[in-house]
């Protein structure tokens, strides 16, 4: 991957803890050690987080396209 301008790559950074909080959250969710309601809420801001992910994959594509 070519070298990234700082706030790029802070930005592809933090997608990338934004997608494993999504990730370990929906396998908290999928353990089903919580009672349904926890686990509910566990998925829901997992998908949450997932599409906070798609925005932030398209911001770094338009910045890119940009420069």
């Amino acid at each position: 991957m070519a070298d990234l301008p700082p706030t790029e790559e802070q930005l592809r950074r933090l997608k990338n803890t934004v997608m494993g909080a999504g990730y370990r959250l929906s396998e908290l969710a999928r353990l089903g050690d919580l009672h349904a309601g926890a686990a509910t809420e566990l998925a829901s801001i997992s998908r949450d987080l997932n599409e906070a992910v798609g925005r932030l994959e398209r911001l770094l594509a338009a910045l890119q396209r940009d420069r």
